[in-house]
């Protein structure tokens, strides 16, 4: 009890503390040059990439910084304290990857990114707060997507929602890592943007990296079955 109560005073205090635009660009390039020194922290990022920049919102400065990166196929914005991902500037038909997990985006971003975002193979969104089975309907505009995560979102309370998913998207082979848990209602992304445990902060860098042996036998699988 302890434990989460100061988890909560830590977050409100953090949630007090916003950097300005040039102060987030600094953070954002130490980061992507720890990335490139292969540091222990940021190694598994690649792309465009950023973990726990608290970012809120994307200003045109920051969409300025952004452009350097235009020919990456991966984008990532984790942890990165954003509640909308409106104000993005960035041309994304070349974006193949992206993860915004650990936020608290609603469902509204479904339709920027697959207005956005037309091209993806791969979309984690774990731990945010897309509540409504109505606004996955704007999945189906991602006629390429594989692999979609929404684990820790409240719309996986709903008993439609799995077969919602596939109605829109057909052609997916992994949908929330094959877990067939309710998750619905366990901790989202309110206590875990900016606290999560350091042991599932590293894991998670490894969502979307190549497919695992093991993903690959049942992309197979699911292929043959479809034939």
């Amino acid at each position: 009890m302890k434990q989460i109560q100061k988890r909560k005073n830590n977050s409100k205090k953090q949630e007090r503390i916003k950097l300005d635009s040039s102060q987030l660009i600094k953070l954002m390039t130490a980061q992507k040059q720890q990335q490139q020194k292969g540091s222990k922290n940021v190694n598994a990022l690649i792309g465009m990439s950023f973990y726990k920049i608290p970012i809120y919102k994307f200003s045109p400065e920051i969409n300025q910084y952004l452009q350097k990166y235009n020919k990456e196929q991966t984008v990532s914005f984790i942890q990165c304290n954003l509640s909308s991902l409106e104000g993005l500037k960035f041309d994304g038909k070349q974006v193949k990857h992206l993860r915004a997990d650990y936020n608290s985006l609603k469902g509204d971003s479904l339709q920027f990114i697959a207005q956005n975002f037309p091209n993806l193979l791969t979309l984690n969104l774990k731990h945010n707060q897309i509540a409504n089975l109505e606004d996955l309907v704007h999945l189906k505009q991602l006629k390429n997507l594989e692999q979609l995560n929404l684990s820790f979102n409240p719309v996986k309370k709903f008993q439609e929602y799995k077969s919602t998913i596939f109605q829109y998207l057909p052609q997916l082979y992994i949908l929330d890592h094959d877990a067939d848990i309710d998750d619905s209602m366990q901790d989202t992304s309110d206590d875990f943007m900016l606290h999560s445990s350091e042991e599932e902060s590293d894991s998670s860098f490894d969502d979307y990296e190549e497919s695992s042996e093991e993903d690959k036998k049942k992309q197979n699988k699911r292929k043959k079955v479809k034939k």
